[in-house]
């Protein structure tokens, strides 16, 4: 299935590994090679008003016991449940420094089981524990990890997320919700470890977003800032890499660290030169979907207007070849935030009507690997 290739070596925080192939990252595949199908399911448009509105979204998660939406929104410090049919279902927590309440950020929603959800706040490192089916605050948990932007993966009663953290030099943690212990495993990318270590680590700062998916007794870990994705075992140790293919997307330059941290490229650049890798899902059949991001700042002052080209894509059970950039076909006016349940892209689409007034829409699709042109990732295939 994947095309044959010759494979490159990769240092990754001083080991050695002999990772995917096809092309450097950043490096354009074949222009034709046919990427994954999406096939629209449904629009919902989410009912808002003067005193219930989405500000500013962040990784919506789809609850997988009714199919619910949860929308966690940084603007009004809440998460806001909402039904398959749009209407609001319930609201979690509100802005403040209290049990129940959030200061700065909001973490991704975490669905524990099916009466318990967890968010985090950001800021004050503690994250909320609510009933799923009240709302109501049951305890407040501190929270050392700074989690990605994916929802953590809950395997048995462990919650397993990634987990940015120079002091620790790690990539990955582990919470037990029953005893609130915390342990942290892995090693960080050694471009991110070298950024960390230089007089000027922007690089590190700005791509610190990781996105993390578990299949098979096994992780698969991708950073905003890298083409690789990584496989680690349930100890965090890495034992293998695929090189995800560069096909119509920005792709990731292989020099982009010295760009930013030697070089000091000017900002617009460092928001609009490389795709972002946002979304990372197992799929039913033991592969992984994944979404990329190229972002546009619409303006830059006083601080950056976004808004992004989002690219789908689908790695392998085996993870030796994947199925690459296929658009979603919409214009975004805001950049949009998405997640997947099964083989289902939901997309946040946010846009201005005739009235001038914002709507969020929940645009779904279906992603297909019928057409795929499968490309390889990995050495000696």
């Amino acid at each position: 299935m994947g095309r044959s290739c010759r494979g490159r070596v990769a240092l990754f925080a001083g080991m050695i590994l002999i990772s995917g192939c096809n092309t450097e990252p950043g490096e354009r595949a074949l222009a034709d090679a046919a990427g994954p199908a999406l096939v629209p399911l449904d629009s919902i448009l989410l009912p808002e008003a003067d005193t219930l509105y989405i500000g500013n979204p962040y990784t919506p998660v789809i609850d997988p016991f009714d199919g619910s939406f949860y929308i966690p929104d940084h603007f009004s410090g809440r998460v806001l449940r909402f039904g398959r049919d749009g209407r609001l279902m319930l609201v979690y927590g509100r802005p403040g420094e209290g049990p129940g309440e959030f200061r700065g950020g909001l973490g991704v929603p975490v669905i524990l089981d099916d009466s318990t959800i967890s968010v985090q706040s950001t800021q004050s490192r503690r994250a909320n524990i609510f009933d799923r089916n009240t709302g109501e605050t049951r305890r407040v948990v501190p929270f050392p990890a700074l989690a990605g932007i994916t929802p953590a993966v809950v395997v048995g009663g462990d919650v397993w997320m990634t987990d940015f953290e120079l002091s620790r030099k790690t990539s990955l943690t582990r919470w037990r919700p029953a005893t609130d212990q915390f342990e942290s495993f892995g090693i960080l990318p050694a471009e991110y470890l070298a950024s960390s270590e230089s007089d000027n680590w922007s690089y590190a700062a700005t791509f610190r977003l990781s996105s993390l998916a578990y299949s098979g007794r096994r992780f698969v870990q991708g950073w905003s800032g890298m083409d690789e994705m990584f496989v680690l075992n349930m100890r965090g140790e890495v034992v293998d890499t695929a090189d995800v293919p560069v096909v119509r997307r920005k792709g990731v330059p292989a020099d982009l660290r010295e760009r930013i941290d030697i070089e000091l490229i000017p900002f617009r650049e460092v928001l609009e030169n490389s795709s972002r890798l946002r979304q990372l899902f197992a799929r039913g059949d033991g592969g992984f979907l994944f979404t990329h991001h190229d972002q546009t700042a619409l303006k830059m002052e006083p601080m950056p207007v976004l808004t992004a080209k989002v690219w789908v894509g689908i790695l392998s059970s085996d993870l030796s070849s994947a199925c690459v950039d296929a658009p979603v076909p919409r214009d975004f006016e805001i950049r949009p935030m998405e997640t997947f349940r099964g083989d289902t892209l939901f997309v946040l689409d946010r846009r201005i009507d005739h009235n001038e007034k914002l709507q969020t829409w929940i645009r779904m699709y279906l992603i297909s690997d019928e057409e795929c042109d499968w490309l390889s990732t990995q050495s000696g295939a």
